[in-house]
Protein backbone atom coordinates (compact mmCIF):
# COMPACT_ATOMS: atom_id res chain seq x y z
CA UNK A 1 0.00 0.00 0.00
CA UNK A 2 1.41 3.31 -1.20
CA UNK A 3 1.72 6.65 1.31
CA UNK A 4 -1.74 8.35 1.36
CA UNK A 5 -1.65 11.37 -1.26
CA UNK A 6 -2.23 15.57 -0.16
CA UNK A 7 -2.45 18.05 -2.66
CA UNK A 8 -0.68 21.38 -1.82
CA UNK A 9 -0.93 24.50 -3.56
CA UNK A 10 2.25 25.63 -5.29
CA UNK A 11 2.26 28.73 -2.43
CA UNK A 12 2.03 26.05 0.49
CA UNK A 13 4.87 23.83 -0.95
CA UNK A 14 6.98 27.16 -1.12
CA UNK A 15 6.08 27.73 2.41
CA UNK A 16 6.67 24.21 3.40
CA UNK A 17 9.91 24.18 2.06
CA UNK A 18 11.01 27.83 3.49
CA UNK A 19 9.84 26.41 7.00
CA UNK A 20 11.42 23.32 6.76
CA UNK A 21 14.58 25.17 6.00
CA UNK A 22 15.12 27.09 9.33
CA UNK A 23 13.61 24.17 11.51
CA UNK A 24 16.51 21.89 10.00
CA UNK A 25 19.31 24.20 10.41
CA UNK A 26 17.94 24.21 14.31
CA UNK A 27 17.76 20.19 14.27
CA UNK A 28 21.23 20.40 12.87
CA UNK A 29 22.90 21.90 15.72
CA UNK A 30 21.39 19.82 17.67
CA UNK A 31 23.38 16.80 16.35
CA UNK A 32 20.74 14.33 16.57
CA UNK A 33 21.43 12.68 12.86
CA UNK A 34 18.51 10.13 13.46
CA UNK A 35 16.42 13.19 14.26
CA UNK A 36 17.32 15.01 10.81
CA UNK A 37 16.71 12.27 8.95
CA UNK A 38 13.39 11.68 10.46
CA UNK A 39 12.83 15.25 9.76
CA UNK A 40 14.45 15.45 6.01
CA UNK A 41 12.19 12.37 5.18
CA UNK A 42 9.44 13.48 6.60
CA UNK A 43 9.66 17.01 4.85
CA UNK A 44 10.36 15.47 1.16
CA UNK A 45 7.16 12.93 1.39
CA UNK A 46 5.37 16.45 2.45
CA UNK A 47 6.77 18.46 -0.50
CA UNK A 48 5.71 15.50 -2.32
CA UNK A 49 2.00 15.78 -1.40
CA UNK A 50 2.74 12.13 0.22
CA UNK A 51 1.81 10.92 3.86
CA UNK A 52 4.13 8.07 4.58
CA UNK A 53 3.19 5.29 6.97
CA UNK A 54 5.35 4.05 9.83
CA UNK A 55 6.85 0.96 7.59
CA UNK A 56 7.54 3.72 5.19
CA UNK A 57 10.03 5.91 7.83
CA UNK A 58 10.95 2.60 9.06
CA UNK A 59 12.37 1.18 5.72
CA UNK A 60 14.01 4.51 5.33
CA UNK A 61 15.66 5.22 7.96
CA UNK A 62 15.92 2.07 9.60
CA UNK A 63 17.12 0.17 6.65
CA UNK A 64 19.33 -2.43 8.31
CA UNK A 65 17.13 -5.19 10.64
CA UNK A 66 13.88 -4.60 9.16
CA UNK A 67 13.88 -8.25 10.44
CA UNK A 68 12.60 -6.93 13.70
CA UNK A 69 9.57 -5.23 12.51
CA UNK A 70 8.34 -4.34 16.00
CA UNK A 71 11.20 -2.81 17.07
CA UNK A 72 11.92 -0.79 14.11
CA UNK A 73 8.64 0.33 14.60
CA UNK A 74 8.85 1.02 17.85
CA UNK A 75 12.06 3.17 17.27
CA UNK A 76 9.63 5.17 14.38
CA UNK A 77 7.55 5.95 16.84
CA UNK A 78 9.85 6.97 19.96
CA UNK A 79 12.06 9.09 16.66
CA UNK A 80 8.73 10.88 15.78
CA UNK A 81 7.63 11.91 19.25
CA UNK A 82 11.27 13.24 19.69
CA UNK A 83 11.13 15.15 16.59
CA UNK A 84 7.58 16.82 18.05
CA UNK A 85 8.76 17.92 21.08
CA UNK A 86 12.20 19.39 19.05
CA UNK A 87 9.50 21.47 17.10
CA UNK A 88 7.68 22.57 20.15
CA UNK A 89 10.88 23.69 21.30
CA UNK A 90 11.84 25.57 18.28
CA UNK A 91 8.67 27.60 18.00
CA UNK A 92 8.35 27.95 22.30
CA UNK A 93 7.37 31.55 22.60
CA UNK A 94 6.85 32.45 18.81
CA UNK A 95 3.84 33.47 16.61
CA UNK A 96 3.09 32.75 13.13
CA UNK A 97 3.09 29.70 11.50
CA UNK A 98 4.52 26.59 12.02
CA UNK A 99 4.96 23.28 11.36
CA UNK A 100 3.64 20.39 13.54
CA UNK A 101 3.44 16.42 13.04
CA UNK A 102 -0.12 15.92 14.18
CA UNK A 103 -0.99 13.07 16.78
CA UNK A 104 -1.51 9.98 15.20
CA UNK A 105 0.17 10.60 12.12
CA UNK A 106 3.71 10.99 10.01
CA UNK A 107 3.54 13.78 8.14
CA UNK A 108 4.74 17.32 8.73
CA UNK A 109 2.17 20.26 8.05
CA UNK A 110 1.65 24.02 8.49
CA UNK A 111 -0.67 25.43 10.66
CA UNK A 112 -1.55 28.75 12.94
CA UNK A 113 -0.94 28.57 16.38
CA UNK A 114 -4.15 30.46 16.65
CA UNK A 115 -5.98 27.66 14.93
CA UNK A 116 -6.31 24.94 18.01
CA UNK A 117 -7.88 22.03 16.36
CA UNK A 118 -4.63 21.63 14.13
CA UNK A 119 -2.06 22.28 16.95
CA UNK A 120 -0.28 19.37 18.50
CA UNK A 121 -1.17 18.21 21.84
CA UNK A 122 2.62 19.29 23.64
CA UNK A 123 1.89 16.85 26.56
CA UNK A 124 1.32 14.15 24.36
CA UNK A 125 4.12 10.95 25.39
CA UNK A 126 5.55 8.54 23.16
CA UNK A 127 3.75 6.43 21.40
CA UNK A 128 6.04 3.20 22.39
CA UNK A 129 7.68 1.67 24.78
CA UNK A 130 10.68 -0.60 23.05
CA UNK A 131 11.11 -4.09 24.72
CA UNK A 132 14.61 -5.20 24.82
CA UNK A 133 13.04 -8.96 23.72
CA UNK A 134 13.03 -10.27 20.54
CA UNK A 135 10.18 -10.16 17.90
CA UNK A 136 7.95 -8.09 19.79
CA UNK A 137 4.95 -7.89 17.95
CA UNK A 138 2.72 -5.41 20.68
CA UNK A 139 2.47 -2.07 19.22
CA UNK A 140 2.50 0.03 22.79
CA UNK A 141 0.84 3.23 21.20
CA UNK A 142 0.47 5.42 24.14
CA UNK A 143 1.86 6.86 26.93
CA UNK A 144 -0.26 6.64 29.78
CA UNK A 145 -0.43 10.25 31.85
CA UNK A 146 -0.16 8.18 35.67
CA UNK A 147 -3.59 10.40 36.25
CA UNK A 148 -4.79 8.04 33.16
CA UNK A 149 -6.74 11.06 31.91
CA UNK A 150 -5.18 9.94 28.22
CA UNK A 151 -6.57 7.04 28.47
CA UNK A 152 -10.43 8.46 29.38
CA UNK A 153 -9.97 10.79 26.43
CA UNK A 154 -9.22 8.00 23.89
CA UNK A 155 -12.24 6.29 25.15
CA UNK A 156 -14.80 9.05 25.58
CA UNK A 157 -13.31 10.90 22.12
CA UNK A 158 -15.87 7.59 20.43
CA UNK A 159 -19.35 8.64 19.80
CA UNK A 160 -21.67 5.52 20.95
CA UNK A 161 -25.11 5.15 21.26
CA UNK A 162 -26.40 5.09 25.01
CA UNK A 163 -26.91 1.62 26.42
CA UNK A 164 -29.38 0.36 28.38
CA UNK A 165 -28.42 -0.07 31.91
CA UNK A 166 -26.47 -3.63 32.18
CA UNK A 167 -27.78 -5.92 33.71
CA UNK A 168 -25.14 -8.88 33.69
CA UNK A 169 -24.65 -10.60 36.88
CA UNK A 170 -20.87 -10.37 36.70
CA UNK A 171 -21.00 -6.76 37.11
CA UNK A 172 -23.54 -6.19 40.16
CA UNK A 173 -23.24 -3.38 42.17
CA UNK A 174 -20.83 -1.78 39.66
CA UNK A 175 -23.14 -1.23 37.04
CA UNK A 176 -25.82 0.54 39.25
CA UNK A 177 -22.90 3.78 39.44
CA UNK A 178 -23.93 3.92 43.53
CA UNK A 179 -20.58 3.63 44.21
CA UNK A 180 -17.12 5.54 42.54
CA UNK A 181 -15.26 3.05 40.31
CA UNK A 182 -11.91 2.66 39.60
CA UNK A 183 -10.85 1.95 35.68
CA UNK A 184 -7.36 0.41 36.41
CA UNK A 185 -5.83 0.08 32.87
CA UNK A 186 -2.60 -2.34 32.90
CA UNK A 187 0.67 -0.37 31.60
CA UNK A 188 4.48 -0.72 31.97
CA UNK A 189 8.09 0.28 33.51
CA UNK A 190 9.85 1.59 31.23
CA UNK A 191 13.57 3.58 30.94
CA UNK A 192 15.13 5.29 28.08
CA UNK A 193 18.95 3.57 27.27
CA UNK A 194 21.44 6.39 25.96
CA UNK A 195 24.15 3.95 25.38
CA UNK A 196 26.88 5.90 22.84
CA UNK A 197 25.75 3.78 19.32
CA UNK A 198 22.24 4.95 20.44
CA UNK A 199 22.34 8.73 19.97
CA UNK A 200 18.71 9.51 20.36
CA UNK A 201 18.30 7.09 23.01
CA UNK A 202 15.93 3.77 23.38
CA UNK A 203 13.00 3.28 25.46
CA UNK A 204 13.36 -0.49 26.93
CA UNK A 205 10.84 -2.12 28.61
CA UNK A 206 12.53 -5.44 31.14
CA UNK A 207 10.06 -7.06 32.58
CA UNK A 208 12.79 -8.02 34.94
CA UNK A 209 12.36 -3.99 36.02
CA UNK A 210 8.82 -3.21 37.28
CA UNK A 211 9.66 0.02 38.88
CA UNK A 212 11.80 2.99 39.71
CA UNK A 213 13.05 1.35 42.93
CA UNK A 214 14.03 -1.70 40.87
CA UNK A 215 15.92 0.34 38.34
CA UNK A 216 17.68 1.96 41.08
CA UNK A 217 18.80 -1.99 42.34
CA UNK A 218 19.49 -3.19 39.11
CA UNK A 219 21.60 -0.07 38.21
CA UNK A 220 23.21 0.71 41.25
CA UNK A 221 25.49 -2.47 40.79
CA UNK A 222 26.49 -1.90 37.35
CA UNK A 223 28.41 1.40 37.56
CA UNK A 224 28.48 1.57 33.38
CA UNK A 225 25.09 0.71 33.18
CA UNK A 226 23.56 3.59 35.13
CA UNK A 227 25.99 6.11 32.91
CA UNK A 228 23.96 5.02 30.03
CA UNK A 229 20.16 5.58 31.66
CA UNK A 230 18.36 8.98 31.38
CA UNK A 231 17.29 9.99 34.77
CA UNK A 232 13.82 9.86 33.45
CA UNK A 233 11.21 7.30 33.75
CA UNK A 234 7.82 6.21 31.99
CA UNK A 235 4.87 4.16 32.13
CA UNK A 236 3.46 3.42 28.88
CA UNK A 237 0.05 1.07 27.81
CA UNK A 238 -0.54 -0.92 24.30
CA UNK A 239 -3.01 0.39 21.89
CA UNK A 240 -4.37 -3.19 22.23
CA UNK A 241 -4.91 -2.79 26.05
CA UNK A 242 -6.48 0.74 25.39
CA UNK A 243 -9.11 -0.64 23.28
CA UNK A 244 -9.80 -3.81 25.59
CA UNK A 245 -10.32 -0.65 27.93
CA UNK A 246 -12.32 1.22 25.75
CA UNK A 247 -14.68 -1.88 25.21
CA UNK A 248 -15.09 -2.53 28.98
CA UNK A 249 -16.19 1.78 29.95
CA UNK A 250 -18.55 1.81 26.42
CA UNK A 251 -19.99 -1.69 27.52
CA UNK A 252 -21.15 -0.31 31.33
CA UNK A 253 -21.49 3.50 30.41
CA UNK A 254 -21.35 4.13 34.13
CA UNK A 255 -21.05 8.08 35.04
CA UNK A 256 -19.00 7.13 38.39
CA UNK A 257 -16.20 5.68 36.63
CA UNK A 258 -12.69 7.10 36.99
CA UNK A 259 -9.40 5.97 34.97
CA UNK A 260 -5.73 5.22 36.36
CA UNK A 261 -3.23 2.96 35.77
CA UNK A 262 -1.85 0.01 37.90
CA UNK A 263 1.12 2.07 38.75
CA UNK A 264 -1.08 4.59 39.47
CA UNK A 265 -3.57 2.81 41.92
CA UNK A 266 -3.20 3.15 45.27
CA UNK A 267 -4.67 2.21 48.58
CA UNK A 268 -6.95 4.97 49.56
CA UNK A 269 -8.90 3.96 46.53
CA UNK A 270 -9.49 0.95 47.54
CA UNK A 271 -10.80 1.98 50.44
CA UNK A 272 -13.95 3.64 49.39
CA UNK A 273 -13.83 2.23 45.39
CA UNK A 274 -15.13 -0.65 43.33
CA UNK A 275 -12.17 -1.86 41.32
CA UNK A 276 -12.45 -3.02 37.31
CA UNK A 277 -8.64 -4.03 36.05
CA UNK A 278 -8.13 -4.72 32.46
CA UNK A 279 -4.60 -5.33 31.35
CA UNK A 280 -2.07 -8.35 31.33
CA UNK A 281 -1.44 -10.36 34.51
CA UNK A 282 2.42 -8.93 34.41
CA UNK A 283 0.99 -5.03 34.07
CA UNK A 284 -1.06 -5.85 37.36
CA UNK A 285 -0.63 -3.86 40.38
CA UNK A 286 1.18 -5.70 43.46
CA UNK A 287 -1.97 -4.09 45.41
CA UNK A 288 -4.25 -6.29 43.39
CA UNK A 289 -1.82 -9.49 42.61
CA UNK A 290 -0.33 -10.33 45.06
CA UNK A 291 -3.72 -11.15 47.09
CA UNK A 292 -4.76 -12.45 44.29
CA UNK A 293 -2.33 -14.99 43.38
CA UNK A 294 -2.62 -16.06 47.58
CA UNK A 295 -6.24 -16.98 46.68
CA UNK A 296 -5.76 -17.87 43.17
CA UNK A 297 -5.53 -21.50 42.30
CA UNK A 298 -2.57 -20.41 39.86
CA UNK A 299 0.58 -19.01 40.23
CA UNK A 300 2.86 -17.41 38.48
CA UNK A 301 6.07 -18.48 36.74
CA UNK A 302 8.83 -16.31 36.61
CA UNK A 303 6.59 -13.74 34.78
CA UNK A 304 2.89 -14.64 34.50
CA UNK A 305 3.07 -15.38 30.62
CA UNK A 306 3.77 -18.68 32.03
CA UNK A 307 0.49 -19.83 34.38
CA UNK A 308 0.79 -23.15 36.72
CA UNK A 309 -2.09 -24.51 38.26
CA UNK A 310 -1.40 -25.16 42.43
CA UNK A 311 -3.06 -28.60 42.56
CA UNK A 312 -1.86 -30.22 39.43
CA UNK A 313 1.30 -27.77 38.23
CA UNK A 314 -0.13 -28.18 35.18
CA UNK A 315 1.17 -24.82 32.93
CA UNK A 316 -0.26 -22.42 30.50
CA UNK A 317 2.65 -20.73 28.96
CA UNK A 318 1.36 -17.47 26.38
CA UNK A 319 2.68 -17.56 23.03
CA UNK A 320 2.65 -14.25 23.07
CA UNK A 321 5.09 -12.77 20.84
CA UNK A 322 7.49 -11.19 23.22
CA UNK A 323 8.58 -14.77 24.37
CA UNK A 324 9.28 -15.76 21.19
CA UNK A 325 12.78 -16.64 20.13
CA UNK A 326 12.63 -18.71 16.91
CA UNK A 327 9.98 -16.33 14.39
CA UNK A 328 7.41 -18.51 15.11
CA UNK A 329 3.71 -17.28 14.96
CA UNK A 330 1.65 -17.07 17.68
CA UNK A 331 -1.07 -18.83 18.23
CA UNK A 332 -2.09 -19.52 21.73
CA UNK A 333 -2.56 -17.19 24.77
CA UNK A 334 -4.46 -17.24 28.44
CA UNK A 335 -7.34 -15.08 29.48
CA UNK A 336 -7.93 -15.01 32.90
CA UNK A 337 -11.03 -13.34 34.59
CA UNK A 338 -11.79 -13.17 38.05
CA UNK A 339 -14.13 -11.41 40.71
CA UNK A 340 -14.14 -11.30 44.61
CA UNK A 341 -14.41 -8.65 47.25
CA UNK A 342 -12.18 -5.66 48.05
CA UNK A 343 -10.46 -5.13 51.24
CA UNK A 344 -13.56 -2.92 52.50
CA UNK A 345 -15.58 -5.25 51.01
CA UNK A 346 -16.26 -3.13 47.39
CA UNK A 347 -16.32 -5.25 44.36
CA UNK A 348 -13.11 -6.31 42.38
CA UNK A 349 -13.10 -7.54 38.79
CA UNK A 350 -10.46 -8.80 36.96
CA UNK A 351 -10.09 -8.98 32.69
CA UNK A 352 -6.91 -9.88 31.88
CA UNK A 353 -4.76 -12.54 30.76
CA UNK A 354 -1.43 -13.97 29.35
CA UNK A 355 -1.10 -11.43 26.56
CA UNK A 356 -2.63 -8.52 25.15
CA UNK A 357 -4.43 -10.82 22.60
CA UNK A 358 -5.67 -12.50 25.76
CA UNK A 359 -7.18 -9.12 27.46
CA UNK A 360 -8.79 -8.27 24.40
CA UNK A 361 -10.58 -11.58 24.07
CA UNK A 362 -11.46 -11.16 27.54
CA UNK A 363 -12.90 -8.04 27.47
CA UNK A 364 -15.42 -9.69 24.51
CA UNK A 365 -16.28 -12.01 27.38
CA UNK A 366 -17.01 -9.85 29.76
CA UNK A 367 -19.44 -7.71 27.50
CA UNK A 368 -21.14 -10.23 26.36
CA UNK A 369 -24.42 -11.37 28.17
CA UNK A 370 -25.02 -15.09 26.48
CA UNK A 371 -20.81 -15.71 27.69
CA UNK A 372 -21.29 -14.61 31.04
CA UNK A 373 -24.32 -16.56 31.36
CA UNK A 374 -22.06 -19.90 30.68
CA UNK A 375 -19.95 -18.90 32.40
CA UNK A 376 -22.46 -18.63 35.56
CA UNK A 377 -23.51 -22.05 34.75
CA UNK A 378 -20.63 -23.64 34.64
CA UNK A 379 -19.89 -22.27 38.06
CA UNK A 380 -23.24 -23.90 40.01
CA UNK A 381 -25.87 -21.00 39.15
CA UNK A 382 -24.07 -18.18 40.94
CA UNK A 383 -21.05 -15.79 40.33
CA UNK A 384 -19.63 -15.78 43.78
CA UNK A 385 -15.80 -15.18 44.02
CA UNK A 386 -14.71 -17.11 40.99
CA UNK A 387 -11.44 -17.00 38.49
CA UNK A 388 -11.71 -18.63 35.05
CA UNK A 389 -8.65 -19.31 32.66
CA UNK A 390 -9.90 -19.46 28.91
CA UNK A 391 -7.23 -20.65 26.01
CA UNK A 392 -7.31 -18.25 23.18
CA UNK A 393 -6.97 -18.67 19.51
CA UNK A 394 -4.52 -15.88 18.34
CA UNK A 395 -2.14 -14.71 15.64
CA UNK A 396 -0.17 -12.22 17.57
CA UNK A 397 -2.45 -9.59 18.50
CA UNK A 398 -5.78 -10.91 16.50
CA UNK A 399 -7.95 -13.71 18.65
CA UNK A 400 -9.79 -16.04 16.69
CA UNK A 401 -11.97 -17.15 19.87
CA UNK A 402 -11.61 -19.03 23.25
CA UNK A 403 -12.52 -22.20 25.01
CA UNK A 404 -13.38 -22.33 28.87
CA UNK A 405 -10.35 -24.49 30.32
CA UNK A 406 -11.77 -24.35 33.99
CA UNK A 407 -13.88 -21.99 36.21
CA UNK A 408 -13.64 -22.27 40.11
CA UNK A 409 -14.73 -20.53 43.23
CA UNK A 410 -11.44 -17.95 44.52
CA UNK A 411 -10.86 -18.48 48.33
CA UNK A 412 -11.08 -14.99 48.93
CA UNK A 413 -12.59 -15.16 52.51
CA UNK A 414 -8.73 -14.38 54.00
CA UNK A 415 -7.08 -13.03 51.10
CA UNK A 416 -6.70 -9.43 52.85
CA UNK A 417 -6.19 -10.80 55.89
CA UNK A 418 -2.03 -12.17 55.78
CA UNK A 419 0.94 -10.34 55.11
CA UNK A 420 3.38 -12.40 52.60
CA UNK A 421 7.13 -11.10 52.10
CA UNK A 422 8.08 -9.96 48.83
CA UNK A 423 10.30 -12.39 47.33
Amino acid sequence: MAPTAVNFSDEETRALIAEGKKVREFLASNRSDTLLRIFDYLLQQSINGQRPREADIAAEIFPNNMIETGQQGSRVRVGVYRLRKKLDGFYEGQSGRRLIIPSGEYALQMTQPDDPADMPDTEEAPDVASRRLPLLGIAVAALVLMNGFAAWLYMHHQQVPERAPVRSPLWGLIAKGERKTYLVIGDHFAFIDTARDRKDGEIVHDLNINSAEELYRYTSSRPKLATSLKDQVLHTVSAQILGSVSAVETYLQVPTIEPTTSFGLDPTMMQTSNIVYVGTMDEMSNLLRTPLMEASGFNCGAHCFDLIDKASSRRFVSDSPYVLHDGTVPRRDYGYLASFPGPSGHSVVIVSGTGDAAVRQMAEIVTDSKMIENLRRQLGGTLPAFEALYQVRTMFNQTYGSTLIMARPLKSAHMWDKTKPDD
